[in-house]
């Protein structure tokens, strides 16, 4: 996409006064005065929290667009960035109240894996079942504020709690201000994709929308699962009953369109093609037509470690998701060329995809809980000279950590990290 179409599409997107609202002048000090007393309302560690987290000078949101170049005139995915932004720090917090209610809800994903092992005890599945997939068009622009706030305030069973969420979302939500070249605007309708809170608050949303819809249907599906707005499921009560679902579905709500796609023997979701075979489900790597294996070439100033680990890492993935070791490894050849056409050496790709291949399955289907990295990292401007002092930090490490004053201080091991400039 050049130039000119980028920011045709732009326009266009923006010129949606559904959506967007043009600025006359940057509304940032007036904003802060708001957030000041909104935050007021609130406990002081919690309006510490908040504002660490918040800049000492922050500016309007960035607008882009990620173009969808395996659609049909490439449209773009708006983007507001809130790096740096007012509400940067408001809305980490949110994000953090609202993520124990979303991973709660029974439809939810949260990545590949989860979805896999959701699906390794299904089977016996009779002879009609049909699988589907239904994606809900532009999610987060088409949420109006007061739905939104309202499916917080159904979701959070406290009141007070789900009162004051939905008031600190809901300043997030009208201050979303941003400049596009030179132009500034304020969105005002649905979240922007972009600042932290707007996956959990997106999947409150639909979860709150799909409970009710769901438990006021006469046929529902056998498995129902949903990755914010994409959503798996298993059907065994006929196609034109599956239709009728779908259309039920898509006239709840004005401003919410679910596409719908389905199949007796396999279909796409996430990055899998999940396939019924013998009354099973069998699951399978989906690459999308524009994939390119556009991974690191080898000849990037990458340290070794960083290359080993990208073959080693991707293997990994075609082991976790290929049910079937025959189609794994037929996979893996084309995997082996696309590193060989990026200069990787033959015996190293051979090594790491063995190493990866030797893990068994289940193993990486497993549900374990993350380390808690308590270290302290000391995070530099890159330089060439830096292999000595990392070299005496590590030297160092031991005669720091017996004073128990700055173990207590800083936790665990020090951690060094350079950042390039």
């Amino acid at each position: 996409m050049n130039k000119a179409d980028y920011n045709q599409e732009a326009t266009r997107q923006l010129s949606n006064t559904t959506f967007y609202k043009p600025l006359p002048s940057d509304p940032t000090l007036d904003y802060q005065k708001k957030l000041h007393c909104l935050l007021k309302s609130l406990p002081t560690a919690t309006r510490e929290q908040i504002l660490t987290e918040s800049p000492s000078d922050p500016r309007p949101g960035l607008f882009y667009l990620l173009p969808k170049i395996h659609k049909p005139g490439h449209p773009g995915r708006p983007i507001i960035s809130g790096i740096g932004t007012l509400t940067t720090g408001l809305s980490s917090y949110v994000d953090t109240l609202l993520k124990p209610f979303v991973t709660n809800t029974p439809s939810y994903l949260r990545d590949t894996t989860d979805f896999l092992r959701k699906l390794q005890n299904i089977d016996n599945l009779p002879n009609n079942t049909i699988l589907a997939t239904m994606d809900v068009e532009a999610l987060y622009t088409n949420i109006p504020h007061e739905d939104g706030l309202q499916a917080i305030r159904n979701t959070i069973p406290e009141d007070t709690t789900a009162n004051l969420i939905a008031d600190l979302c809901n300043f997030v939500l009208t201050h979303n201000y941003f400049r596009f070249e030179n132009n500034l605007y304020l969105q005002i309708s649905g979240t922007a994709m972009g600042t932290r809170m707007a996956p959990q608050y997106a999947n409150i949303f639909m979860a709150d929308l799909e409970q009710r819809f769901l438990n006021s249907r006469p046929l529902s599906p056998l498995l129902y699962l949903r990755y914010i707005d994409d959503i798996f499921m298993i059907w065994t009560h006929g196609q034109e009953t599956l239709e009728i679902f779908h259309r039920d579905f898509n006239n709840l709500h004005p401003t919410i369109n679910l596409s719908l796609d389905h199949s007796t023997r396999e279909i796409h979701f996430l990055d899998t093609t999940v396939q019924i075979n013998n009354g099973k489900l069998d699951t399978t790597l989906y690459r999308k037509p524009t994939d390119s294996y556009s991974y690191l070439h080898a000849s990037s100033s990458h340290p070794e470690h960083t290359t080993r680990s990208i073959v080693y890492s991707q293997a990994l993935r075609y082991n976790r998701i290929c049910s079937n070791p025959t189609d794994r490894d037929q996979k893996l050849q084309d995997f082996y060329q696309a590193f060989i056409n990026l200069n990787y050496p033959p015996g190293e790709i051979k090594k790491q995809i063995e190493r990866a291949r030797r893990i068994p399955r289940n193993h990486l289907l497993q549900d374990r809980p993350k380390k808690t990295n308590n270290r302290t990292p000391l995070v530099i401007t890159y330089n060439p000279q830096l292999k000595p002092v990392q070299h005496i930090i590590n030297k160092l490490q031991p005669i720091l950590e017996q004073d128990t004053i700055f173990k207590e201080a800083l936790g665990d091991f020090l951690r060094f990290a350079s950042c390039p400039i």
